[in-house]
């Protein structure tokens, strides 16, 4: 019997008592016929700044947006109330590729953001010039409520780096600013999915690429020598430029180094795409894209004569980072759960970010009949959605809003009549949420999102499921791969991973069982159960793929489908 699906696995699993299924025994629903397709799946495109010298004296340049292959090039000029024409440089996209982030230079340096098309733009926080350095580089936190400056090192007459600049924190709304990890100093820092930290210390003699992690106690510490640090999507590697203006290398964070791009005098080292098959860099004043694979071709992005500056990358619009699976309906940057009553009540319970849950708030009506799940962000819009099967196998998108609850329903699909559906974030890692589904027969099928709202066409995924309730629960290990639960009819409980099945407890029979996202704010994605008396519960995860303890959070859940 095989119960493995194409989502590849690792790490280990911890045991458990007791638990549940909510989530997925109320989102089942079904999938004989897929949701059509709303087109081509969208691309991530190359940004940089390009500019020329006429009589020695530099242009102001110009942002550029192009897709991989040279084609639909656009100039992107930012704009906004208050907003004075000047330079600009440290361009940054959100990892949803819905807004962009940049400093402005009027005088003393500002952070500005604006969405993506530039429109919109407005301050961040004003005014960040510092004795140690000039602002330099922003990178984005995961969730898109931060920003990570780096500042350029104000050097001595003689040339060399006399002391270490700060890196901060700087907060989207409300533009706060705080140390970005502890003895924050150094340059040129760019953050993982998982919240570390990589960047540079020393002068550009001997500069070393160091790393901290908020999870681990300690001071950052040297993996590479080197400047010019980035991540992987994944967080597994750091591809970094020699110092000193040699080849540029990967280093792999588990053990080894390999030569990423050798012989072409890349010395700012390389940016991946944001699912890591592709790398854009500088060389020879040119803009070059081509595969991750080391030696692979590459293609000249920046125009003739032209040359090219700051590179990076715009994800997708409404794409999903590694690690992520979207329960935030309110916009408040906390995991919600949301409940279908006995008599069709939707209704949005808001997480507090410590682990409990603010009381109920009205969102719907008229559900009574169908089955829900949370679905992620199917529309690429940037925020999360759901999906509602209704008696006669019709399948609904529901589109999250701003204002945290549904917009009208979007007929995506027909055919779903007795199959069971769950929402289970990116198993594909292709930057779009999931969904699977269990058929009367017990085969599991898999159903690709295709980052415009619909689905794309199942591939079977095993079988032998009959009877099993599955429920997504994100990220559960240091892998940032998507996970869900299993439960079997006689109460066992499996974690699914990246192709890997795991026990991890028993005696969870007549539970209901939810994964609802990191809702006690440590990082790590917990799971919400509720028993036969309605009691809830909160099974926080433990970061190796099992679960703590459970907590008590609530009482009187009878009769509410939670997903």
């Amino acid at each position: 019997m095989n119960r493995s699906t194409r989502a590849r696995g690792r790490r280990r699993a911890l045991g458990v008592t007791l638990a549940v299924l909510a989530s997925s025994a109320a989102l089942s629903a079904a999938t004989a016929a897929p949701a059509q397709a709303a087109g081509d799946t969208p691309k991530p495109r190359v940004v940089f700044t390009e500019y020329t010298y006429v009589d020695g004296v530099r242009s102001p340049g110009t942002i550029v947006t192009v897709n991989t292959d040279g084609t639909d090039r656009r100039s992107l000029v930012p704009t906004g109330t208050g907003l004075p024409k000047a330079a600009i440089s440290g361009v940054a996209f959100s990892p949803d590729g819905l807004r962009m982030a940049f400093i402005h230079h009027d005088g003393n340096r500002d952070i500005w953001v604006a969405n993506a098309d530039g429109t919109d733009a407005r301050p961040v926080r004003m005014d960040l010039d510092v004795p140690e350095g000039r602002p330099h580089s922003l990178d984005w936190t995961a969730d898109g409520r931060q920003l990570i400056l780096s500042y350029l090192p104000t050097p001595e007459p003689g040339g060399d780096i006399y002391v270490e600049p700060p890196v901060y924190r700087v907060d989207v709304v409300g533009g706060v600013v705080r140390s970005a990890f502890p003895d924050a100093m150094g340059t040129q820092a760019d953050v993982a999915w998982d919240g570390r930290i990589t960047f540079v210390r020393g002068d550009r003699g001997f500069a070393e690429v160091h790393l901290w992690d908020p999870r681990a106690d300690g001071e950052p510490r040297p993996v590479a020598q080197g400047v010019h640090p980035v991540f992987s999507p994944n967080g597994e590697r750091i591809a970094f430029a020699e110092a000193g203006g040699g080849d540029t290398r990967v280093r792999v964070l588990n053990g080894g180094e390999y030569d990423l791009i050798k012989g072409e005098g890349a010395t700012f080292g390389a940016e991946w795409s944001p699912d890591g098959s592709e790398i854009a860099y500088r060389t020879d004043g040119q803009a070059i894209v081509r595969s991750a694979e080391p030696g692979s071709p590459r293609t000249v992005l920046s125009a003739p004569g032209a040359l090219a500056d700051e590179i990076s990358w715009i994800p997708p619009r409404g794409w999903n980072p590694h690690g992520t699976f979207r329960h935030d309906y309110n916009g408040d940057g906390r995991p919600d759960v949301l409940a279908l009553d006995g008599a069709g009540v939707l209704w949005r319970y808001d997480g507090t970010g410590t682990g409990a849950l603010k009381p109920r708030v009205k969102v719907g009506w008229g559900w009574k009949g169908y089955r829900l799940t949370a679905a992620g962000d199917l529309n690429a819009d940037g925020r999360p959605d759901a999906l509602a099967q209704d008696a006669t196998g019709g399948l609904w998108r529901l589109d999250g809003t701003a204002g945290g609850v549904f917009a009208a329903k979007v007929k995506i699909g027909t055919g779903w009549k007795g199959l069971k559906l769950t929402g289970v974030g990116d198993l594909t890692a292709d930057g779009w949420p999931d969904v699977l589904a269990i058929d009367p027969s017990g085969n599991l099928w898999e159903y690709a999102g295709n980052g415009r709202g619909g689905l794309q066409a199942r591939q079977k995924a095993g079988y032998g499921y009959g009877g099993y309730r599955l429920t997504g629960i994100g990220a559960f290990t240091a892998s940032g791969h998507q996970n869900y639960l299993g439960q079997t009819p006689s109460g066992d409980l499996y974690r699914y991973e990246w192709g890997g099945r795991h026990k991890i407890g028993w005696g969870w029979k007549n539970l209901t069982l939810t994964g609802a996202g990191d809702l006690n704010g440590d990082g790590i994605s917990d799971v919400l159960a509720r028993d036969t008396a309605g009691v809830l519960w909160r099974y926080d995860g433990d970061g190796t793929g099992g679960l703590k303890a459970r907590v008590k959070v609530g009482w009187g859940w009878n009769g509410l489908s939670t997903f």
